[in-house]
């Protein structure tokens, strides 16, 4: 009854569909809680990244793919239509080229458009801009499915076709495409995390970081597996499938935690917050733990990822000759880089936004959370913890997908033990704990605000004097001085939106004028015109036959 005809619609499971669901599942019921009464919208898009999933044929996978996309564009539009346009313009870019790709035979150019189609919508560089603007746009439990799962469905499109699909045709400088794309998307999106002001910006920013990570695991097990390497593949893909794994669970959790700060205060400007932890303690406790994950901090469920796909890095650089040293130790050093921005982004958002005095008095009267979205943050938390604390036993569960992607390979053991790490951690803050209340000095004691106490402000300034404190702008300018300037395109633009965006929207602007004059001419010259434009189509065509 649907699908093609004398074909109809076939669904399947591996353990790749497997993995993805089980990524995007507790994500949906997290985002279902916060949300309460989600339009039907919602549940459409929640379904269709199901369906994209489960698809055993071409056909029902673009098809469950383009319904996603149509889902989501509903949802960013209802939030706020400025994005929306520039959204819709992907979308339609990456069907124009997953389309004619999943019907193709395996070949290197059938790769090179699932990796425009998937890696557009997935918010790899340099088509990422439109990432940081449509997913703050709706509410935040779209948002939390936007950027944890529907990134994820892109990327398990990639999977598929680049490792199981078309991996009989595979060529190492597939891999070395990906790496380098995502090695930007790295740098790009730990950059422009630190420099954002908007909250939910400033994590979309993180999500392109997080994809670039992603995207670089998967090139180095791509190049490896085409070169024979199985051991680097296998060691990748864990990197690469552990990350995805983490980002899943803490970055939505990131995203609720945005929605309900923008309840509470009427802003996600971190510049207008401040003092956050006193009016939301619990919600604050779960923001900090999704900070760890997203800066990748030890016991965190960031850190094991990056642990091993820095592993992989410094494997693949004695896999090649002197070019391939000197790439994968200059991808090195930018993930290094990579790494203390997204830190310095946490401590920015942490520091600015939920510690301090407030910055405004909707701030100051910030209640917390309401249960809905503690319950659904609170899941993803839960989940969280097997991935900081128990890193190996989630490796072991993702040894059928190694095993499916990189046959014959022979994943080797994580050597990070964070349990252990974790309870000596605890045992040495109970001993301080109880050294504290032991010998401590009772009482509190006020000081001035500029020696970064928390003295009683004075009547005129109730927050106490902003130059006291520094803002999110403050904060990052040292940054945008000593390393945006070189990074970024002039003015601090991101380069995809100045040497990418800005020549489309003028030629698309130009398109726009040109049939605005053709339906505005008379009946006589628009037949000129096709007449003219059949001309030099004949002309073409025949130049090119007879050379």
């Amino acid at each position: 009854m649907f699908g093609l005809p004398g074909q109809g619609m076939h669904l399947r499971l591996d353990a790749l569909s497997v993995l993805f669901l089980c990524i995007l599942l507790p994500q949906i019921v997290a985002s279902a809680l916060a949300e309460r009464r989600g339009p039907v919208t919602f549940w459409v898009f929640a379904a269709a990244m199901v369906l994209t999933l489960l698809a055993g044929d071409a056909f029902t996978l673009i098809f469950g793919f383009e319904l996603m996309s149509a889902a989501s564009w509903l949802l960013v539009l209802r939030g706020d239509a400025r994005p929306a346009t520039l959204y819709a313009g992907i979308a339609m870019f990456s069907a124009a080229c997953l389309i004619p790709a999943v019907f193709l035979p395996a070949s290197s150019l059938a790769f090179m458009l699932v990796l425009l189609g998937a890696g557009a919508k997935a918010g790899l560089a340099p088509l990422h801009s439109w990432l940081p603007r449509a997913h703050p746009a709706p509410p935040a439990g779209v948002s939390a499915l936007m950027s944890g799962g529907m990134v994820k469905v892109s990327l398990y499109i990639l999977i598929r076709y680049g490792f199981i699909e078309f991996g009989a045709a595979a060529q190492p400088w597939w891999g070395s495409v990906l790496i380098v794309a995502g090695a930007a998307s790295v740098l790009i999106g730990a950059l422009r995390a630190m420099l954002e002001v908007e909250l939910k910006t400033m994590l979309a920013c993180s999500t392109v970081e997080h994809v670039g990570l992603i995207a670089v695991g998967l090139g180095i097990a791509l190049r490896a597996k085409a070169m024979g390497n199985l051991d680097l593949a296998s060691l990748a893909l864990q990197g690469a499938l552990l990350c995805a794994v983490a980002h899943g669970l803490f970055k939505p959790m990131l995203f609720l935690g945005a929605g309900a700060v923008k309840n509470a205060t009427g802003t996600t400007s971190l510049d207008w917050l401040g003092g956050l932890m006193r009016g939301m303690p619990r919600l604050g406790m779960l923001m900090l733990v999704g900070a760890a994950g997203m800066a990748a901090l030890p016991l965190g469920p960031g850190f094991a990822p990056e642990f091993l796909l820095l592993h992989a890095v410094i494997r693949a650089a004695g896999t090649g000759g002197i070019l391939a040293r000197i790439g994968f130790t200059a991808l090195l050093a930018g993930l290094g880089l990579s790494a203390a921005l997204a830190l310095g982004a946490v401590v920015r958002l942490i520091g600015i936004g939920f510690l301090g005095r407030p910055r405004s008095l909707h701030a100051a009267a910030a209640e917390d959370a309401k249960r809905g979205t503690l319950a659904g943050m609170g899941l993803l938390a839960v989940l969280c913890v097997p991935v900081a604390l128990l890193p190996g036993v989630v490796l072991g569960m993702l040894e059928p997908v190694i095993a499916l992607l990189a046959p014959n390979s022979a994943p080797a053991p994580l050597s990070y033990a964070p349990l252990s790490l974790g309870i000596l951690f605890a045992l040495t803050a109970g001993a301080a704990v109880l050294g504290l209340r032991r010998f401590a000095v009772r009482g509190t004691r006020e000081v001035a605000a500029w020696t970064g106490g928390f003295g009683s402000p004075p009547a005129w300034l109730p927050f106490g004097d902003p130059l006291t404190q520094p803002s999110a702008t403050g904060f990052a300018e040292p940054v945008r001085r000593a390393i945006a300037r070189g990074l970024l395109a002039p003015k601090g633009v991101d380069p995809a939106e100045a040497y990418l965006l800005l020549p489309l929207s003028k030629v698309s602007l130009r398109l726009t004028r040109v049939a605005e004059h053709i339906r505005r001419s008379t009946m006589r010259q628009r037949l000129a015109f096709v007449f003219g434009a059949l001309v030099m189509f004949l002309l073409a065509l025949g130049l090119g036959e007879g050379g």
